[in-house]
């Protein structure tokens, strides 16, 4: 203790420059402080006005935050990163910033049910046009990005539930043509590009795959730097920002996010095969299976065939309410990504608000279920699924 200092102002005011330059951690530390200081207001206002790099109130930028969404631009292949509080806000924010009124966005059936509903229910009312197609109505997509008002197009690597992949030269190179801008929510797919297709912003949900683990919620959006920039004020007045300890967690769950991956997506491809020679069992719909209808595709432009199952059964009376909750690996839970095998119903989960006609269109029945495959040991997932099965 100095003279000059009582005990109070002591604990107060710490020595910050512990660390001696050329001695730095292994892990990104967590920066768990919305304030930071300057020396220089001179060297404050540069960083406002974005000329260095700096730090002056966590929901505008943290360290923790800003090195998951440079590591994460790195995968993706893209500028720059703004991470977001959950996937849902990088979706929302992302349109509240692009879209006004008399605005039309163009989104799928075959989409995240989220999504959807924000459109639906908060977009409309703001006098933003919507146009729901199917991923398969490749005239209606054209006809719908050549409409003067389309202003947005949001569609998935692989649709949810369905695993369906978009006609990605169809929706890029028209929405390039008509000056539409173009959103390709990623997260299914991973951190993965698709050769020469150009979109405008990635999203991807955190939650998922990136933390691994089910214990922490994210989201990012990935693109152009002057195109993030410009959604940062409206990120920032939402609120949307990441906090740095979940960043540091999917920081965390990142250093294993390949290793993960190609565990589940192995054994996906495994108990797709085997569900497919299950007698309970009518249709399975897995990329990596030679008679999905895009197989083929997928082989050429994807990097796997991803971590998710949906099948249905063949007794189309059956009740789901005693099978999906009966399993003693495979849990009855929201989500999906993470180490431990998921099921869910799919019509109770993703398809709710969508009319017969269109969960027709979607594949989806009473007796959907969707997997989201772990990283257990592929035998004991079988014999899981044959005792899940045994009830049906």
């Amino acid at each position: 203790m100095t003279e000059s200092q009582a005990p109070e102002t002591l604990c107060n005011h710490l020595d910050h420059n512990l660390l001696p330059p050329d001695n730095y951690p292994l892990s990104t530390p967590i920066y768990q402080s919305v304030k930071f200081c300057m020396e220089s207001f001179d060297e404050l206002k540069r960083v406002f006005r974005g000329e260095r790099e700096g730090y002056f109130y966590s929901r505008h930028g943290n360290p923790t935050v800003r090195q998951l969404e440079k590591l994460l631009a790195q995968l993706q292949g893209t500028e720059a990163g703004w991470a977001t509080s959950t996937g849902v806000s990088a979706i929302t924010g992302t349109l509240l910033h692009l879209l006004t009124s008399g605005d039309r966005l163009v989104y799928f059936i075959e989409s995240y049910r989220p999504t959807r509903a924000f459109a639906e229910r908060h977009l409309k009312k703001m006098g933003v046009k919507l146009t729901k197609l199917s991923i398969d109505d490749h005239e209606g997509i054209q006809t719908a990005l050549r409409l003067p008002d389309t202003k947005v197009v949001l569609f998935e690597s692989m649709s949810n539930p369905q695993l369906k992949a978009p006609p990605f030269e169809l929706i890029t190179e028209e929405a390039r043509r008509n000056q539409v801008i173009t959103i390709l929510d990623n997260t299914f797919a991973g951190f993965q590009a698709f050769g020469a297709v150009e979109v405008d912003l990635y999203i991807h949900s955190l939650t998922k795959y990136a933390s691994g683990h089910g214990d922490v919620m994210g989201g990012v959006i990935l693109g152009r730097k002057a195109m993030i920039d410009s959604l940062e004020e409206t990120l920032i007045l939402l609120g949307a920002t990441l906090d740095p300890h979940a960043a540091f967690l999917i920081l965390r769950g990142m250093k294993t996010y390949h290793l993960r991956r190609r565990q589940q997506c192995a054994n996906a491809l495994e108990l797709a095969r085997w569900l497919e020679a299950h007698p309970k069992v009518d249709r399975v719909q897995y990329p990596g299976l030679p008679q999905h209808p895009q197989h083929a595709f997928f082989r050429e432009c994807y990097q796997d065939y991803g971590t998710m199952i949906l099948f249905n059964l063949k007794d189309k009376h059956q009740s789901l309410d005693d099978v999906v909750a009966s399993g003693r690996l495979f849990k009855l839970a929201a989500s999906l990504g993470a180490t431990e095998s998921l099921m869910t119903p799919a019509l109770f989960f993703f398809a709710g608000d969508l009319t017969d006609e269109e969960r027709s269109r979607a594949g989806i029945d009473r007796t959907s279920l969707r997997l989201s495959i772990g990283i257990e040991a592929v035998e004991d997932l079988k014999r899981d699924l044959d005792s899940i099965l045994s009830r049906v």
